[in-house]
């Protein structure tokens, strides 16, 4: 089935054969030896994955089942934190969830990698020589649960990734193992599809993009556009009203610390949520 006959079978499901289709993933996890630990009974969080996949059961399953299998097998990738463990990250500014959508109404998912390591925060908090990248993955991971108690899956997610300052010590990280393990990360999330847009320039990029691009599927590849300093380029994807004038945007009032204090404000929600559906992978 193409993603285009998707998108019109979803549009004419009715409530009734999305309920039946629920309830037919549910029988499929209490028959797998993994997924039937977790109490999947929040129809909410099943219908992550079955709108991103257009309410295809046979696919959310599969989705599912990669999930799990990968919590299962790497737990250190999954975070348990709440936002407040990491508050001393969050607020750095190393990742933001923008208040409006890209062009097609994907969240956009603001990702500073130079932030990691810039000025007295790199000295004190950050320094990949010192730090794990899984810290780093916890904010992502927190960020993450944000946009999918906020937004349906099915809109998909909307990357910008700012490389500026970009820190030569960072490329530590990028080991065969962890790209590894963040691409398949990747695309077991429940999100419809992606966009990843690379702004900003820096001397490491093409070293970095030679180290990654072997292990990455075409499906990433395919939607990952590189901008560079191309204001108007990024501007054909992103409204430049909603952007930041760092990036060519007229949105000159983007308050970062009330961004922020809505994530802490989700601190229980967020902790529940990964309680539930994290912790028990092990039992």
């Amino acid at each position: 089935m193409s993603s285009s006959e998707k998108m019109v079978e979803e549009l004419c499901l009715d409530e009734d054969e999305k309920k039946r289709r629920v309830d037919e993933l549910k029988r499929m996890i209490q028959d797998d030896k993994i997924l039937s630990r977790f109490p999947f009974t929040d129809e909410v969080y099943l219908d992550r994955f079955l709108g991103g996949t257009s309410f295809v059961v046979e696919e959310a399953f599969a989705r599912l089942k990669t999930y799990y299998e990968l919590l299962s097998e790497f737990p250190e990738w999954f975070t348990t934190d709440p936002p407040m463990a990491k508050k001393h990250l969050i607020e750095k500014e190393i990742r933001a969830v923008l208040s409006e959508t890209d062009r097609e109404g994907r969240p956009i998912y603001l990702v500073k990698l130079g932030n990691c390591c810039r000025n007295s925060f790199f000295k004190a908090n950050c320094n990949p020589s010192k730090m794990e990248l899984l810290e780093i993955v916890a904010v992502d991971d927190i960020w993450i649960e944000s946009i999918l108690l906020n937004s349906p899956s099915e809109k998909g997610l909307c990357v910008l990734v700012d490389i500026a300052n970009f820190h030569l010590k960072s490329v530590k990280w990028l080991t065969p193992h962890n790209i590894k393990t963040a691409v398949k990360k990747i695309q077991c999330l429940p999100f419809k599809d992606y966009r990843f847009h690379v702004v900003n320039n820096h001397m490491m990029v093409k070293p970095v993009v030679k180290i990654l691009w072997p292990f990455l599927p075409d499906s990433i590849k395919d939607v990952i556009k590189f901008h560079f300093d191309d204001r108007d380029s990024l501007h054909e994807f992103i409204d430049p009203h909603i952007l930041p004038p760092e990036y060519g945007g007229r949105n000159s009032d983007i308050d970062y610390k009330g961004i922020f204090r809505q994530l802490f404000e989700q601190n229980e929600r967020i902790f529940e949520s990964f309680r539930l559906y994290r912790q028990l992978q092990l039992v």
